[in-house]
């Protein structure tokens, strides 16, 4: 069914999902195209898998690039949408195992060697359940009866927006604990913004933290969703803004030169989860948002 996204109505569950759906493939589908551009990054990876006596590892690590070109490319043609989330899943998933955990942070990374932990990942794989929900219960139903695709639509993107609240809310928390055991990380990040002509930069460095708890604290309880997804955006924005840009990956190939400095991709992705969210409970005019007036998903 053809969709338009600029123009269609407003708390749109699943146009909002397909805008999580269109983001996550064209971001996953970076990692295997820059891979392919640079065939020395995949043997690297290829040494990895065997490094954990995974036999034919640069075959095997090829294998993987594939699968999830094609499966990017499913997800961005809404064909075999079910099969490229389990595709995409099962591969971060093993990600994930070899590679991340236990470490949590990819952005903002804390453990001396800047190696990249597992939130990216994790929330990938909380969007791409999201979408699975949705369409696993959309089999066939058709193109042609929207309103029962609705509600597995509203149930994958109540997942999107509890995982993305969540997983985000657990770096302001973390650095909010240090700070208030040390507060000299974050008055120095507070400084840095003064230094370059913020005013206030400790006391606004102090309330980013405070802020980014409140709006994912306020998605949680679903009350306050549209400032709470804007005030994410100000957060989000700032930070590739005056941090990230103009590096693209957070895990993979050139993805961390030092703690601040990795690359948009985590935060883009965040981006798309809040936007998606903000469309589906913009206030409708004259009426009552139809999200706060269902009955709570089970």
């Amino acid at each position: 069914m053809k969709r338009n996204w600029l123009s269609g109505p407003a708390h749109d569950s699943s146009r909002s999902l397909d805008i999580v759906r269109v983001a996550v493939a064209l971001i996953l589908i970076t990692h295997p195209v820059y891979a392919l551009l640079h065939p020395a990054n995949v043997r690297g990876f290829g040494h990895i898998l065997e490094s954990h006596h995974i036999p034919f590892g640069v075959g095997l690590a090829w294998a993987v690039m594939l699968i999830q070109a094609g499966c990017s490319l499913a997800l961005v043609a809404r064909r075999l949408v079910v099969p490229a989330c389990i595709g995409h899943i099962f591969i971060l998933g093993m990600g994930i195992w070899l590679v991340h955990a236990p470490r949590w942070r990819t952005v903002g990374l804390e453990d001396g060697d800047h190696h990249p932990g597992a939130e990216f990942s994790t929330l990938l794989i909380a969007c791409l359940l999201g979408i699975l929900c949705a369409y696993w219960h959309r089999e066939g139903d058709g193109p042609s009866l929207p309103e029962r695709e609705d509600l597995p639509a509203r149930r994958g993107l109540e997942v999107i927006r509890l995982a993305a609240a969540i997983i985000l809310m657990i770096h302001p928390i973390g650095a909010l604990r240090e700070g208030l055991r040390d507060p000299a990380g974050l008055n120095d990040l507070g400084h840095y913004f003064s230094s370059i002509g913020f005013p206030l930069g400790v006391p606004l460095v102090w309330g980013a933290m405070f802020l980014q708890i409140a709006s994912s604290l306020a998605l949680i309880a679903r009350r306050l969703v549209v400032p709470a997804c804007l005030g994410h955006f100000l957060v989000l924005g700032t930070g590739i803004w005056l941090f990230h840009a103009p590096h693209w990956f957070v895990i993979g190939p050139d993805n961390v030169v030092g703690p601040g400095e990795e690359g948009v991709e985590y935060s883009v992705l965040l981006i798309a989860c809040f936007f998606s969210v903000l469309l589906a409970y913009w206030p409708r005019s004259g009426s009552v948002n139809t999200f706060q007036t269902q009955e709570h998903i089970g």
